[in-house]
């Protein structure tokens, strides 16, 4: 462990996400999970229990609703989810597709609000799921907007395959040119994907994306459409968070 780690953090954080993987757990389980003693992880199980982060019931553990307050107050403090919530259920409306709004986090992608429209069965909200940056499609969005020095050290430290590397800065680079990115695009079903940058003075500081947005049998008419709304959107968003600077 690195000398400016400290240890029973660590360990908090490993019960943590026992937890979340698990769903509920007992002291023996989450003690197999992570390699330590039944004592030490109970000693954490039961500070983390008094600070309402885990919840017991019958000797099973679960992660506590307290975690809610901590996920919604990172949404509220990031500038694009104040200035692009309400953008972002129009688009929706709009659409009738699964809408995201995307930041980064280091080298990944994080889901940080999820709209799905009013009758729409099977969509999943992603908020929390991360991804690396270049394996989303969001996250070429915000990769496009950076300078191409940027752009190459963000992809080669986050992709393996040198082939694959210029590929997707070949992806970017179309992605700068036209400020929006389309995945899977196919003339008869439509994109699966259709994501552009939000931008504050420049600088990215989110993406905009509809997730497998419905496009009949008009593929090439609703797929510029698509990619007019989200680009228009994202422009929105970002003249939203200049204003409000």
């Amino acid at each position: 462990m690195p000398a400016d780690r400290v240890s029973a953090t660590v360990t908090s954080i490993e019960v943590l996400e026992s937890l979340r993987q698990r769903g509920t757990a007992g002291v023996t389980e989450i003690a197999n999970d992570i390699g330590g003693s039944k004592a030490n992880v109970h000693k954490h199980l039961a500070t983390l229990e008094d600070a309402h982060f885990v919840r017991s019931h019958d000797g099973e553990y679960q992660l506590a609703h307290r975690f809610l307050e901590f996920g919604l107050a990172a949404k509220r403090h990031e500038p694009v989810y104040r200035a692009g919530v309400d953008n972002l259920a129009k688009l929706a409306d709009v659409t009738g597709a699964t809408t995201v709004l995307v930041v980064r986090e280091g080298r990944e992608a994080v889901y940080l609000h999820t709209v799905v429209p009013v009758g729409q069965v099977g969509a999943t909200a992603l908020e929390g799921q991360r991804a690396p940056l270049p394996d989303v499609p969001a996250g070429l969005a915000i990769l496009s907007s950076y300078p191409s020095g940027t752009r190459r050290s963000l992809v080669d430290a986050t992709v393996d395959e040198p082939d694959r590397v210029e590929d997707i800065l070949d992806r970017l680079d179309t992605a700068e040119r036209e400020s929006v990115i389309v995945t899977g695009s196919d003339e008869s079903a439509g994109p699966e994907a259709v994501a552009a940058p939000v931008t504050d003075d420049g600088e990215p500081v989110g993406a905009v994306g509809l997730r497998e947005p419905t496009a009949g049998t008009e593929g090439p008419r609703v797929e510029a459409d698509l990619r007019k709304l989200v680009r228009n959107t994202a422009g929105t968003i970002s003249n939203r968070i200049a204003l409000t600077e």
